[in-house]
């Protein structure tokens, strides 16, 4: 298999992450029930995407917080797809745990980043205090968040996207590695 595969995978998901958010923003009266879902479908992929990055790439010195990342992810896309009738304060909720988890798990790579001498350790670093920003902001205040999730939600997934290709960018086609 072609090494550049995973590397290819996190820009296109950051991509189409920043796409999503995009689009997001012109549908501000989403459907529960297709938000609920969505959200869920996209968190599985970009989670089994940097799992599979990390599987495919570990081998040459690539960091376990993207497997954290990815496992996290996964976790809680699958809550979300899988809990009968979950409330939209529910779901509010657990979004919020992953924009903050992945918020700090791309705030500590982004120092393991520049440990290992990438020059654009700062898009990670900044990616991930927004992101904590937002999830906090989102743990605290559910219900203002559910009113204006049609457009805070464009707002994380474009955070995320931004995240994805800031590590797609800090990577080489060599030895260096993302965080």
């Amino acid at each position: 298999m072609d090494s550049n595969i995973p590397r290819w995978l996190v820009l296109v998901l950051g991509i189409l992450l920043i796409v999503m958010g995009i689009v997001l923003f012109f549908t501000p009266v989403a459907n529960s029930i297709f938000f609920a879902y969505f959200m869920s479908a996209l968190m599985l992929i970009f989670g089994g995407g940097e799992i599979i990055y990390y599987l495919c790439r570990h081998d040459k010195g690539i960091s376990g917080w993207i497997l954290a990342d990815g496992i996290i992810t996964v976790i809680l896309g699958a809550l979300l797809l899988f809990i009968p009738g979950a409330t939209i304060p529910g779901m509010t909720i657990l979004f919020a745990m992953w924009v903050l988890f992945t918020g700090v798990i791309r705030l500590s790579a982004a120092f393991a980043a520049k440990d290992r001498g990438s020059s654009d350790w700062g898009w990670i670093l900044a990616a991930g205090i927004l992101g904590i920003l937002i999830g906090i902001w989102f743990m605290f205040d559910p219900l203002l968040t559910f009113i204006s999730i049609g457009y805070i939600l464009p707002l994380a997934f474009i955070v995320q996207g931004v995240s994805a290709i800031g590590v797609f960018l800090s990577t080489d086609k060599g030895s260096k590695e993302p965080a």
